[in-house]
């Protein structure tokens, strides 16, 4: 049992996670090229540098959360955490699947948050995915939304996961 009633919130598209991305990458390469130029590091640790960022970079790009989840719903049942595309199908909308989900970014009036899909024993599987959701889009339902989000399951016994 959870202490946040359920709850269906929107969730947007966010527009400038692209951009976001590209801009850290640039802003990291400034620094490395800044770095090369101001130190007096031999050739070999500057390019060990350059591959170290390609290395990373690369793999932030490959397997970064990715903002593919727009134009639908992330519901609360009060139990568990659901996705609903209005779009139609899509990586997490298979027959009401579980979601597992974390905080990426909150800012008050509004949250980054980051989902995976989960089977029944909530045990997450295939990669994470990135929702952007804003107070804006229902100021009426956020603070029930923001309880659900940090809500934690109330601890089982033993004798309550024995009972049939």
């Amino acid at each position: 049992m959870h202490n946040a009633p359920p709850v269906a919130y929107p969730v947007g598209r966010f527009v400038w996670g692209r951009v976001l991305f590209a801009a850290v990458f640039l802003f990291s390469a400034a620094g490395l090229i800044s770095w090369q130029w101001l130190s007096q590091a031999s050739s070999t640790m500057v390019w060990s540098a350059w591959v170290f960022w390609l290395v990373c970079a690369s793999a932030t790009a490959y397997g970064g959360p990715k903002q593919t989840l727009s134009e639908g719903h992330l519901l609360w049942s009060g139990e568990a955490w659901l996705w609903q595309s209005v779009l139609g199908a899509d990586a997490l909308s298979q027959d009401d699947q579980g979601l597992n989900l974390a905080v990426g970014m909150d800012f008050g009036g509004s949250m980054l948050l980051l989902l995976q899909a989960a089977d029944e024993a909530r045990q997450g599987h295939g990669p994470w995915f990135c929702a952007w959701l804003s107070e804006q889009a229902m100021p009426s339902k956020w603070h029930g939304f923001r309880c659900a989000v940090y809500s934690r399951p109330k601890a089982t016994t033993q004798s309550q996961e024995a009972q049939p």
